[in-house]
């Protein structure tokens, strides 16, 4: 079952760190698994074709209150190599054979300028709507000073490539009751209605799946 979580109800999820900074494009997928292990094992082997269909990097992540909520991280060098990979037949019929279950959710985006700091155990992803951009992201740096008191070790955003009030946020905690009691904030909530954020947003707390030893793509 997903854990997509509103900003007063922790659920938890998953986490992510590939290189937006090597490529043009990070393209997040999200979804479901029968069997995480089997799951893996499938998407190991599928390593080459990722690589020859313009994956760059590659990061897999596991949500922490549910072993088969997965999110895969997927950098390429542009937004059509990223869309050509992710509508490809080779794609779908590696996702059926491996159990994933129902429609995953995809979305393209690029790495803003100011990311900070330096990763750490547990990564908290947060996407949500925002009116108008450059409104909150005045609002979402000015907020920085608190970010850091209550205990985030590094920071990123990323916006959608086909909308850019889309965006999505990266904090790391050394632990996850740093994460939870930073998401449920009443400081925070204050700054994301003061900034513009529309509805509820998508949150994920997470930490990294072991790499793959055989793989040839980098996972930073």
């Amino acid at each position: 079952m997903r854990s997509f979580l509103t900003i007063g109800a922790l659920a938890l999820s998953l986490l992510s760190t590939a290189p937006a900074d090597a490529a043009g494009v990070r393209m997040f997928v999200h979804h479901e698994v029968t069997d995480y292990t089997s799951w893996r094992k499938a998407y190991d082997g599928f390593n080459t074709t990722q690589r020859e269909m313009g994956v760059v990097a590659q990061s897999v992540y596991r949500s922490i209150d549910d072993p088969n909520d997965v999110m895969v991280i997927h950098d390429f060098k542009s937004d059509q190599d990223a869309k050509a990979f992710s509508s490809s037949d080779k794609l779908k019929t590696a996702m059926q054979d491996s159990g994933v279950k129902g429609m995953p959710t995809i979305w393209y985006t690029k790495k803003t300028p100011g990311a900070t700091g330096k990763t750490n155990h547990v990564r908290l992803f947060v996407r949500h709507e925002v009116t108008d951009y450059a409104a909150w992201r005045k609002g979402y740096d000015a907020f920085q000073a608190n970010v850091s008191e209550m205990g985030a070790t590094s920071q990123a955003v990323y916006q959608a490539t086909d909308s850019p009030n889309d965006v999505t946020v990266t904090h790391d905690f050394a632990s996850l009751e740093k994460a939870k009691a930073f998401i449920a904030s009443a400081k925070l909530k204050a700054a994301m209605q003061d900034s513009g954020v529309k509805g509820q947003p998508q949150v994920w707390i997470t930490t990294r799946a072991p790499r793959d030893h055989r793989s040839t793509l980098s996972s930073p």
